[in-house]
């Protein structure tokens, strides 16, 4: 993935079909705007008239580098953004793809603004929208009601004024006539859903990326809809109705981009929608036997995307992650990824980071230490001593450090943290925890065999480092995924991954307290090789503190939060969700020494 330290990468897709006119007028808004996109994807979906001849012409006339996409059969606009979005998210590594249709003219600020407000939504990095959207106009000038946008239902004051200090404001969803897409957050979910064909795949899509993240529409990013008249769907939508009603109702009955409370709200208006369609249509009873067409046809789930596109295209983000397994003998060599807070003390993390290292029987050649704000005096005198007894070593470790003047959280601090990580192998270490000498060298082997993500076991200690209770990681991968649908069965401590199979998937997203189970889930859902050691390989130092900051309010919305979104991903069902609810939900709520002893019976641990 690219690494964009000043400006973030932009990759557009456009989607073609039988409008060469059109199209030119897309391609020339993209090319002239106050800032362009580094790469267009143009995905032709079989047009018969000069629309490759088109992008032929303008890809040799055009300094931006253009991807020509020729499918051999049309899958319409849903197939043809879910081939697109995809080979920008994975093949161009894309941080931002800004989508559109071929009958959109992207006005010269238009990309400008959007990127700018994503940019300055959270300069920390950590919460940035999942998607911004443009302001579509008419050829008139006039705002497109096709594509006109509501706030977000709820969207609570902290959302509101987020937005509105970079001008813009909350939205739910928004329509692929223009639409700028976090990269990340797109890895962090599968693409469009092709079988959509026309009609609502933008909404799911756009409705999927939003349902835990923000989204905002900017005014002052401004596009063309060269469409033949400004109206809405309503008005005569013809035989595309049928594509209306069958794709909202998967919406509505098969995707869990919505929460059920929308599902309400938005049905009630999809109702109203296609009332008004009746009543102002002169053939009512072609409408009524497409509304039936589609009902009847929305009782049957639709296709996978591996099946619609089956001789068409192959989407990258669908294959395994890992490469096949390394032939040779040799260990991989691997960063260490460790950050520093200024909660952390400076005795212990000299213990966490030589215990990582030094006393390593196999060691890291690259040490990150990305320090998340100001620390005390003494911590900084321990970081500059760290950095050049590391250096110093024999053989010597490059030591990378990132001093953040403010903090910005667990997320943000590991996303930083692994883009200065030079190593494809990438192992997570604590600044208060141990990790014992032979850990990379049992850990090492599984990712060379062809692993994406290993954990192990570890060790609950206390202040002198003596073993409290074992936490006890599973090893078979069967039990691995069966436990995930649980509680985490990776432990972050000790964690060593691939950075592909990370970044292939959005990498750590802000979810409070749980962003690396919620990583895992992803890693895991898009077929990654997830392993553990048996053997305690680290020890997790366990203070006073520890289990009293599992419980609480603020503790259980976090955990709502997360079971909302495994649910919403298909990773545990009704009945799981219910357990996880009160099992994990009601742990929040019980005395200390009984969410103690509870934690460790459901970790498998065993007192020592």
């Amino acid at each position: 993935m690219p690494v964009s330290a000043s400006e973030p990468v932009v990759v557009a897709v456009v989607v073609s079909f039988n409008r060469a006119r059109l199209l030119t007028t897309t391609l020339q808004g993209l090319a002239s705007g106050e800032r362009s996109p580094e790469t267009i994807v143009v995905v032709d979906n079989a047009s018969d008239d000069d629309s490759v001849s088109v992008v032929e012409d303008f890809a040799r006339r055009s300094e931006i580098d253009v991807d020509l996409i020729r499918l051999p059969r049309n899958v319409g606009g849903a197939g043809g953004f879910a081939v697109g979005i995809d080979r920008a998210a994975h093949h161009h590594g894309a941080d931002l793809i800004w989508v559109m249709d071929d009958d959109t003219e992207p006005l010269p600020q238009a990309l400008s603004a959007a990127v700018g407000a994503w940019r300055a939504y959270d300069p920390r990095g950590g919460r940035r929208p999942a998607f911004v959207a443009s302001r579509v106009l008419w050829t008139d000038g006039t705002e497109h009601p096709m594509n006109s946008m509501i706030e977000r239902i709820g969207a609570g004051a902290g959302r509101r004024r987020r937005a509105e200090a970079v001008g813009a404001r909350t939205i739910r969803s928004g329509s692929f006539v223009a639409l700028l897409l976090d990269g990340d957050a797109v890895r962090a979910t599968a693409a469009p859903i092709a079988d959509f064909f026309i009609w609502n795949d933008d909404f799911e899509f756009s409705t999927r990326l939003a349902r835990w993240s923000d989204a905002l529409q900017v005014p002052a990013s401004q596009v063309v809809h060269h469409t033949a008249r400004p109206v809405t769907t309503d008005s005569d939508p013809g035989p595309r109705f049928y594509y209306d009603v069958r794709n909202k109702l998967w919406v509505f009955t098969r995707s869990t981009s919505l929460a059920p409370w929308e599902k309400v709200l938005y049905g009630g208006a999809t109702a109203r929608l296609w009332l008004r369609t009746l009543r102002g249509s002169q053939e009512r009873g072609q409408v009524l036997r497409r509304l039936a067409a589609g009902v009847r046809d929305s009782l049957s789930a639709p296709r996978s995307n591996a099946e619609v596109l089956d001789g068409v295209w192959r989407l990258e983000g669908a294959q395994s992650q890992s490469e096949e397994p390394a032939s040779e003998q040799a260990l991989p060599e691997f960063s260490v990824l460790l950050p520093v807070y200024a909660g952390d003390t400076p005795e212990r993390f000299r213990r966490a980071v030589a215990s990582s290292t030094l006393e390593q029987t196999v060691r890291p050649s690259q040490v990150v230490i990305v320090r998340d704000g100001p620390v005390a005096p003494e911590m900084a005198a321990a970081l500059e001593e760290i950095t050049e007894q590391l250096r110093s070593a024999e053989p010597p470790i490059d030591v990378v450090r990132a001093d953040l003047p403010e903090n910005r959280g667990l997320t943000a601090v590991l996303r930083h943290g692994m883009r200065l990580c030079t190593h494809e192998i990438i192992a997570r270490a604590d600044a208060d925890d141990i990790s014992y000498p032979q850990r990379f060298e049992e850990q090492l082997p599984l990712i060379r065999d062809g692993a994406d993500l290993v954990g192990a076991s570890m060790n609950e200690i206390g202040d002198r480092e003596e073993v409290l209770a074992l936490r006890q990681a599973p090893t078979d991968p069967a039990r691995i995924a069966r436990i995930s649908r649980l509680r985490n069965p990776i432990s972050h401590p000790a964690a060593v991954f691939r950075r592909g199979a990370v970044e292939a998937v959005g990498g750590y997203q802000e979810l409070p307290l749980a962003e690396d189970y919620w990583l895992w889930v992803r890693m895991m859902r898009a077929g990654a090789r997830v392993r553990n050691v048996a053997q305690p390989l680290v020890g997790y130092r366990v203070s006073d503190g520890a289990y009293t900051r599992r419980g609480g309010l603020r503790v259980f919305a976090a955990e709502m939060q997360l079971q909302s979104r495994l649910f919403g991903l298909g990773h545990v069902g009704r009945l799981e969700l219910a357990r996880n609810v009160v099992v994990r939900g009601g742990y929040r709520f019980i005395p200390r020494r009984l969410r103690e002893r509870s934690f460790r019976a459901l970790v498998s641990s065993r007192r020592v």
